[in-house]
């Protein structure tokens, strides 16, 4: 879980953590936007963990009260959340895309009693733009004029699909992609191996939680050596059919393959785009390395082409792999004219 200083890069969340937080001056319903990976989820927790605690004249959350304790074993009972898929309302059948406006008619009742702790209530809402219209306009009433003590902390990735009347009773507090540097000492704590640590800051689009979960997937490490070696060190056509026969029998995974070609690709591009430092890129061949000092980006930008055109086809009847053989001769042949 990200800490209250991993926040200080996203000014507003560094705002509301650090001042009003603190100050007692929190609005009662936030928006939290930004993109997956982007740290909606652990600032909705920090920011109810901080609400819940009930350490006196300490930094919150303290993390060692009986409130956090209960807080961090999901066992505290004035914290509600509310997702897809798994209902408060107990005559919801499990397993919905959506949230259905009964929860909210739930979340209504149980807001409107005392807390069992006596002091504030938190109410997180993940993917509030899963909520039903109806279930929004049931919402309208209780962030509007809310019990005391209770706020609202509504995690979403498109506001667009939230009613305007339910984004104008919030405050937004957007989030924006993580910088290489932030992303690298936030890393830097799991211990993880440096030379993975770096491949999946390059790989994870500025996404804290995914630069997390490649960190911790000992899949993805393989299957971006295994890319590696398929696509970036194929020397003879002759590898061709061996390589393409064995991803044949990998057809539930060739979008994941697929994926982390194209993470490849793009970190070639960017070196040859002199957006990336030329050492980030020791893993590749050398051939490759050369090709991206020398600015072949246009090379690069071909393959990925060629990498979206074989995942478009993948879903016609064109023979698995046939397309592979096809993808692995392009990027021979680019490969070929350096």
């Amino acid at each position: 879980m990200l800490t209250a200083a991993d926040f200080r890069p996203q000014e507003s969340a560094w705002q509301l953590l650090t001042k009003e937080l603190p100050e007692g001056t929190l609005p009662h319903a936030l928006l939290l936007t930004g993109q997956d990976g982007f740290g909606k989820r652990s600032l909705a927790d920090l920011i109810a963990a901080s609400l819940l605690c009930e350490a006196e004249g300490a930094e919150k959350p303290c993390g060692v009260c009986p409130a956090c304790l209960r807080f961090s074993s999901g066992n505290h009972p004035d914290l509600i959340r509310i997702r897809p898929g798994e209902p408060i309302d107990p005559g919801e059948e499990k397993g919905k895309r959506s949230i259905p406006i009964a929860d909210i008619r739930e979340l209504t009742r149980i807001v409107s009693r005392h807390t069992l702790s006596g002091g504030n209530r938190a109410v997180v809402i993940e993917r509030a733009d899963a909520m039903t219209l109806q279930a929004q306009n049931a919402l309208l009433k209780t962030i509007e004029e809310p019990p005391p003590g209770v706020y609202f902390i509504l995690i979403c990735v498109s506001p667009g699909l939230l009613l305007p009347t339910t984004v104008s009773r919030c405050r937004e507090i957007p989030l924006h992609g993580w910088n290489d540097g932030d992303l690298r000492r936030i890393l830097a704590r799991t211990e993880t191996d440096p030379s993975r640590a770096e491949a999946a800051v390059r790989a994870c689009g500025g996404s804290v939680g995914r630069a997390l979960r490649l960190c911790a997937s000992e899949e993805w490490w393989e299957r971006r050596q295994q890319v590696l070696r398929d696509f970036f060190g194929l020397a003879r056509r002759s590898d061709i059919p061996v390589i393409s026969a064995r991803m044949k029998e990998d057809k539930a995974l060739a979008n994941d393959t697929l994926d982390t070609l194209d993470d490849l690709l793009r970190e070639l591009t960017l070196v040859s785009l002199h957006r990336r430092d030329p050492a980030e890129i020791r893993g590749f061949p050398e051939e490759w390395q050369r090709a991206a000092a020398a600015g072949k980006y246009a090379g690069f930008v071909k393959l990925m082409d060629a990498t979206a055109d074989t995942r478009r086809m993948l879903e016609s009847n064109v023979g698995i792999q046939a397309l592979w053989e096809q993808l692995l001769l392009k990027v021979m042949e680019e490969r070929s004219q350096w």
